[in-house]
């Protein structure tokens, strides 16, 4: 530092230094005061939730874990009490979800499962959810779940692009026994095809069985492992891809081994003509809820399908892709709730056999508009057809929505109202005020909701319900 040689110079520099270590100390002194403030509202943050009872902090963990499958570990990392009660927390280990799409991702998705499973108790019951993104071999985690299979209460596999598929499955869970397996999943874009692709004989996995199996869907190649034995089998979901040659006493077979249905689901199932066709109709006492969705090469309904079926017990019946005049001579006298997706309509002269076919329906979904049948519902005489009807709901409306109008009229003048009239919000967007004011007067509107936001079966809680390619497979 340069100091001059004139002292009157100098004294006015020793001013000006010292003037601003006064200045440097007040800074400092300042910042003391604000690690002091930052500190302790650090603590009053972390400490936040020490007057919280530990049931409620407790529950409010699981409630997090919905939106965040790792929270647990991220709630173990936040302080002491945090750690302490996540640790405690049973439940919070139980959901176990697992993506795999590298090498790499194998020993950290294998150090996830054990330190979930270990913390999850030696008696709680966990639910498993893997994805297999990639020719990838997963067969050390299969090893894990099948040590750990009389703890599993729901068992997820999504698997793409691995050929094995089918012989790490009957190698480490074929021969098991399940006894607290509830939900079972199996998905497969390809396969080895080393197993029959028949569906007689044994299953191919949990062969012991699986006493507790409540819901059951294998999709894609996965279908050819054939549903394990299980009478408590309440909601079935089979994908035709890998039956091929299904005949008709097969696919009974596999409907009269759960005679406790609730929910079915058929998509893309083929059926050999069968050559007695007076075989009558399985006794399923508690069958509900129906969704149907033939074979894109074979697009023309089987009857087959149907015909084995106690269609009288019927109450919500889902139809995607199918010619509705093949149902010109089929009966469902209690379905309340019908849903028609992507179906091709009959001519407007054999409409009276569609609405013949459902005289109890109250909930009618379309994906799109179709003006004959508004017409034929619109219709004064001795007598109104569907009666009951009380919601239509319209997901897609190309219209301008006049025809809906004076439909939602004339069903109000036969004393036969649509209560609640369910559309697309973009759609109404683009109609005239007039209208809209209009329907508002005659009915309840409110947004149709969108078809994958639906659950099935009905009254299914989606969070604990995955996809099951129906829409989209």
């Amino acid at each position: 530092m340069y100091l001059p040689e004139s002292v009157h110079v100098l004294d006015s520099l020793l001013n000006s230094l010292r003037n601003h270590k006064t200045d440097l100390l007040l800074q400092l002194e300042q910042i003391d005061l604000d690690i002091a403030a930052a500190e302790r509202k650090k603590a009053k943050l972390c400490n936040s939730d020490a007057k919280l009872p530990p049931e409620l902090l407790s529950y409010i963990f699981l409630l997090c874990q919905k939106d965040n499958s790792d929270f647990p570990i991220i709630a173990a990392r936040v302080c002491t009490r945090w750690r302490d009660m996540a640790f405690s927390t049973r439940l919070l280990w139980t959901d176990i979800r697992i993506t795999l799409g590298h090498v790499l991702d194998v020993q950290p998705a294998l150090n996830k499962m054990e330190t979930y499973i270990s913390r999850s108790g030696p008696s709680a019951l966990f639910a498993f959810r893997l994805r297999i993104q990639d020719e990838l071999d997963f067969a050390p985690v299969l090893k894990v779940i099948a040590g750990h299979i009389s703890r599993c209460a729901y068992l997820s596999v999504y698997v793409q692009g691995f050929t094995k598929f089918s012989l790490l499955f009957r190698e480490y869970l074929g021969s098991l026994w399940a006894p607290h397996l509830g939900y079972l999943a199996l998905h497969a874009d390809f396969s080895d095809r080393a197993h029959n692709n028949t569906v007689c004989g044994p299953p191919l996995i949990f062969k012991a069985g699986a006493p507790s199996l409540k819901y059951l869907r294998l999709t894609s190649f996965a279908s050819g492992f054939r549903p394990p034995i299980s009478g408590s089998i309440t909601t079935l979901h089979l994908d035709g891809v890998f039956m091929q040659s299904l005949t008709v006493l097969q696919y009974r077979g596999i409907l009269a081994a759960n005679r406790c249905l609730v929910n079915l689901s058929l998509q893309g199932l083929t059926i050999v003509p069968p050559s007695d066709t007076n075989s009558g109709a399985l006794e399923l006492p508690m069958l509900r809820s129906l969704r149907l969705r033939p074979d894109e090469d074979e697009p023309a309904l089987n009857k087959a399908l149907l015909n084995v079926l106690p269609l009288f017990c019927l109450e919500s019946l889902i139809l995607y892709g199918i010619d509705i005049g093949d149902l010109r001579s089929t009966e469902f006298p209690n379905v309340k709730d019908l849903s028609l997706h992507w179906c091709d309509f009959p001519v407007s002269d054999q409409m009276g056999h569609l609405i013949l076919a459902f005289p109890s329906l109250v909930h009618l979904t379309l994906r799109h508009e179709f003006l004959p049948l508004y017409m034929a519902l619109s219709v004064r005489g001795e007598r109104i057809m569907w009666p009951k009807l009380r919601t239509l709901c319209v997901q897609h409306v190309d219209d301008s929505g006049v025809a809906l109008l004076r439909l939602v009229q004339e069903r109000s003048n036969m004393k036969c109202p649509l209560e609640f009239l369910c559309l697309p919000n973009e759609s109404r967007r683009h109609w005239a005020a007039s209208i809209l004011c209009a329907l508002d007067a005659q009915t309840n509107i409110v947004p149709a909701p969108d078809v994958l936001e639906e659950p099935w079966p009905p009254g299914a809680d989606m969070d604990s319900v995955d996809d099951d390619n129906f829409w989209f497979g």
